[in-house]
């Protein structure tokens, strides 16, 4: 994958698991606000990422990302928890006033992708869901999901408790986690004014 690629694009590009519904239940969602305001993109898709990108925005809902051309990409995003790990359910967001065509915006599917997450006062980790060692479990009968088996992807159909019992059983699987694909952000740091 191209570094630094807009979180849109990566969603849509069927490198990450895909969920008609969402990976959590309301009960398991949690506010972070502290993690709202400004994120420098250090690691793209495992990738060092490029110093031009322009700061993510994250607020209680929505996290802004950029690629290299400041091409802005907006996803909704739920942060949830599970025992003691940290998750955040993503779909694309509203486009706003990007101009797409109208044709190309119907074929859209907002699925919901998944990461676990790992933070503390400056720095993020997003680390997804790994698409290849999940489809591997389920072709091999260890992991039991509802799912369409498309051409080239899985999309799952699993209801949000089935995905809360399933992460919560492989949180702390590297496999199912695997660092080679971590989005890392630091706190943008803001030059004082004299």
């Amino acid at each position: 994958m191209k570094r630094a690629l807009p979180v849109l694009l990566i969603f849509l590009s069927g490198c990450l698991v895909q969920s008609f519904h969402p990976f959590y239940t309301d009960k398991s969602k949690v506010a972070l606000p502290q993690l709202n305001g400004q994120w420098d993109l250090v690691t793209a898709w495992g990738e060092d990422a490029s110093t031009n990108v322009l700061p993510w925005q994250i607020s209680d809902n929505e996290i802004v990302a950029y690629d290299p051309n400041s091409q802005p990409s907006k996803v909704q995003a739920v942060f949830f928890k599970l025992g003691k790990t940290l998750f955040c359910d993503t779909t694309a967001g509203n486009i706003g006033d990007t101009k797409v065509p109208w044709y190309w915006a119907w074929h859209v599917f907002p699925g919901h992708t998944v990461t676990k997450v790992e933070t503390n006062a400056n720095s993020l980790i997003f680390t997804p869901l790994d698409l290849d060692w999940l489809t591997n479990r389920v072709a091999t009968g260890k992991v039991s999901l509802p799912h369409l088996d498309e051409e080239k992807s899985l999309l799952f159909t699993a209801k949000p408790a089935d995905w809360e019992k399933f992460l919560t059983k492989y949180a702390n699987n590297m496999d199912a986690f695997p660092t080679n694909h971590i989005y890392v952000l630091k706190r943008h740091l803001t030059a004082p004014t004299k």
